[in-house]
């Protein structure tokens, strides 16, 4: 595993998980099925599986957060905090919804055309686990002008 950085000067959230949705509702799910299967006789052993495996990835990701400090891009995640991407490597940036599974900071990194990641690929960089609701101001579009850097999906 690599050291944990330090970020330098001021540290600005962009995303962060929230865990207690996805080990919530599963939970829900699975008591209202082991109540049921109790009950009538019935039990899925493909719904459990699948809800157990939906709670042990929200407690896995239940750290995760992108941040943006003066040098580039912080992702927290198991491992620590890592330095991702500076700011003069990015051409494009950007949110991907993952539907029910979260959500994940997209990067297209400067390079040649047939770089993989590069100018044409991008690459998730930090993946957040159901992202809480938006706050009123958005930091990544600043973020994005600031440092002359273009949205995902600008042409």
């Amino acid at each position: 595993m690599g050291e944990s950085v330090k970020p330098v000067g001021e540290l600005q959230v962009l995303g962060q998980s929230r865990v207690w949705p996805g080990i919530a509702i599963p939970g829900v799910i699975l008591l209202v099925m082991i109540v049921v299967g109790a009950l009538f006789d019935l039990f899925s052993w493909t719904a459990l599986v699948f809800g157990a495996g939906w709670i042990i990835i929200a407690v896995q990701r239940s750290r995760n957060a992108v941040f943006a400090d003066d040098l580039g891009l912080l992702v927290r995640d198991r491992k620590g905090l890592q330095r991702s991407y500076a700011w003069d490597e990015i051409e494009r940036m950007g949110w991907v919804d993952l539907g029910m599974w979260g959500a994940s900071l997209a990067v297209n990194p400067r390079g040649g055309p047939y770089d993989v990641p590069g100018p044409n690929a991008s690459i998730n960089v930090g993946h957040i686990w159901r992202p809480g609701r938006r706050r009123s101001v958005d930091p990544v579009p600043e973020l994005l002008k600031t440092h002359g850097i273009k949205a995902l999906f600008d042409q």
